[in-house]
């Protein structure tokens, strides 16, 4: 049975995800606004949450909240739509991913890698293109778009198509 497999990649996922997305951006991000101040965080909340509960604070709500948006495929898909869920927790890791990365070459070199309302753009494109692949990795084999043989031969009729049966013919044409 697939499902313990399943359920083993989507704990390891959630694991990255919280530890990406909410534990490691937001403890780059309190280094960074320690070293450039709070104008360094792009999140107009997340800076206010900084300075009204500190970076003890900060850190618990950032892994809090990725946990718990995390944790929102368990809950509506229980056993079902495995790839979707793949694809949601997997664009929350490479999200959480580059937001740390930037975070770090900002901490580095002072410097920008990636804006970051494109970096939102993209972790947003990314989400929508895996939850599009997820939900048809995840459609049933008879609901998945296939052609019949008689369906087939009918187009290439259609469409004045060769009619090739054997290897001896393809000699011949």
């Amino acid at each position: 049975m697939p499902l313990p497999c399943w359920r083993c990649m989507h704990i390891a996922l959630f694991v990255a995800g919280t530890l990406t997305f909410g534990f490691l951006d937001a403890f780059t991000a309190v280094l960074m606004m320690e070293e450039y101040g709070i104008g360094a965080e792009f999140n107009p909340l997340m800076r206010l949450l900084f300075l009204m509960q500190g970076a003890t604070g900060f850190i618990a709500f950032k892994v809090l909240a990725a946990a718990l948006i995390l944790s929102v495929p368990f809950l509506l898909y229980k056993n079902a739509m495995q790839w979707t869920k793949m694809g949601f927790l997997s664009a929350f890791v490479i999200g959480g991913a580059v937001a740390v990365m930037n975070n770090c070459a900002v901490l580095t070199t002072g410097r920008i890698l990636v804006e970051p309302g494109i970096a939102v753009g993209w972790f947003l494109v990314v989400m929508l293109v895996a939850l599009q692949m997820g939900e048809v990795m995840d459609l049933p084999e008879e609901k998945k778009f296939r052609i019949s043989d008689e369906r087939w031969a009918r187009m290439k009729l259609e469409m004045g198509y060769p009619e090739v049966s054997t290897g001896s013919n393809l000699a011949s044409h």
